[in-house]
């Protein structure tokens, strides 16, 4: 993903035309993007971003309220959730929010705050599939929720309130060895540089020290992974292609 600055502030746009929020996401780098908007037309100004619609009449949002804009684009482009953790950004989100989605629908971006605090951008649930990354992630979770439930925890509770070490992860490799086989996880220190790290980029999890701890957005996974625990048992590789879900993140570049 290119991460080059969008200039919305001099975003040359008129009469934008918005695609559909549940369009998936253009692959267009941001300079493209900007391209693309002229020639659709998002009507802004150094100040102001003016979106006409049909049903609703013109919407006028002041774009210099949204201090934290071009950052808070950069990081959703790239598949990061946004939670209290980035308080910031989250905080401009909470209190904007109507206003970031009519701007980001007007790029062809669905802006989505989850009720259990964080923000994300969305992809459609059809027609897509999982990427090795959230598989990686998925069936990390999956045996996670087993190993504290082994353990005596309320697992979901545990996910969030327990700390994960390198003693963690050797115990959990250990027990699903042939499970993370299946995705290339050969080593308990592949679940940390392959999966755990690549949670902590995309907003899932969050390091403390040499440990991490799971932030909110792990939630998307949880949601599906407890529908999956009712159909397969730990012999079984819960993602078989044949019962993949849609991919709730990018393959991230290697």
């Amino acid at each position: 993903m290119n991460n080059e600055d969008t200039n919305f502030s001099t975003l040359d746009t008129s009469t934008f035309g918005a695609q559909s929020s549940n369009q998936l996401p253009s692959n267009k780098s941001p300079s493209d993007q900007s391209t693309s908007a002229h020639r659709s037309g998002i009507g802004m100004s150094s100040s102001s971003y003016t979106q006409s619609n049909p049903m609703t009449g013109t919407n006028i949002i002041d774009l210099s309220q949204l201090t934290s804009l071009t950052t808070i684009y950069q990081k959703l482009m790239s598949g990061f959730h946004i939670t209290e953790n980035d308080l910031i950004l989250w905080q401009s989100l909470d209190q904007h929010l109507s206003s970031y989605q009519a701007l980001f629908s007007g790029l062809g971006y669905n802006l989505i705050k989850d009720a259990r605090g964080y923000f994300y951008f969305s992809t459609p649930d059809t027609s897509v599939t999982m990427t090795k990354t959230s598989r990686r992630i998925a069936l990390f979770l999956y045996t996670l929720i087993e190993f504290w439930a082994d353990k005596g925890y309320d697992p979901v509770a545990a996910l969030f309130e327990q700390t994960l070490s390198r003693d963690t992860f050797e115990k959990l490799f250990h027990q699903n060895a042939s499970i993370y086989e299946q995705i290339d996880i050969t080593s308990p220190s592949d679940i940390r540089n392959e999966v755990i790290k690549r949670m902590v980029r995309l907003g899932f999890a969050k390091e403390i020290g040499k440990e991490y701890k799971l932030l909110a957005p792990c939630y998307r996974y949880i949601d599906a992974v407890m529908e999956l625990s009712d159909k397969f048992s730990m012999s079984d590789s819960p993602l078989d292609d044949e019962d993949e879900q849609a991919t709730l993140v990018p393959e991230e570049n290697q």
